[in-house]
């Protein structure tokens, strides 16, 4: 069964695999993950009106939205304690972390203009994590956006990365 294939629901049933439609609920196929241009296939209503970002992944384009900050122990080599993260990579051009990995001040990092974040995973892997810990790879003013699309691509770079103890839902 594909996406086109839907079918109604039994009005019995307490879950599955469905898609809501205007509040009608549809038994849902096997859906493509990406198209071919790479970018995931998703449709999404956005209900409560959230900000949706561009996020690379293994240089395909997935989706995201932020709920917000979270505070995680993390030990002095910046890794949690008690709580699975991901990884999400921001490039930078700076950014001033001071000895605890959190932003100095209220100094923003200098974002590079255009560049989607980086994620190490998405749901279904099994080093997925809805917590995200920030890692800020600084590269020269002549960087160009978006050639980093991936980890691997991040952490072969040769560009600094500073891993931060901020942590994002």
């Amino acid at each position: 069964m594909t996406g086109s294939d839907d079918t109604s629901v039994d009005p019995n049933e307490e879950q599955g695999v469905w898609s809501l439609n205007g509040g009608e609920l549809a038994e849902q196929g096997d859906v493509e993950t990406y198209r071919d241009d790479g970018v995931e296939c998703l449709t999404y209503s956005n209900p409560f009106s959230l900000e949706v970002e561009r996020i690379w992944f293994d240089g395909k384009v997935v989706f995201a939205v932020e709920c917000g900050e979270v505070e995680l122990e993390f030990d002095d080599k910046r890794a949690v304690r008690g709580n699975r993260v991901a990884q999400e990579y921001q490039v930078v051009y700076s950014v001033e972390l001071d000895e605890d990995g959190k932003l100095v001040g209220d100094e923003e990092p200098e974002r590079v203009p255009g560049q989607y974040n980086i994620y190490d995973s998405v749901p279904g892997m099994e080093k997925y994590s809805p917590l995200w810990q920030f890692n800020y790879v600084v590269v020269p003013r002549d960087y160009r956006p978006n050639k980093l699309r991936s980890e691997e691509d991040c952490l072969t770079s040769a560009y600094p990365i500073e891993k931060s103890t901020i942590v994002e839902n």
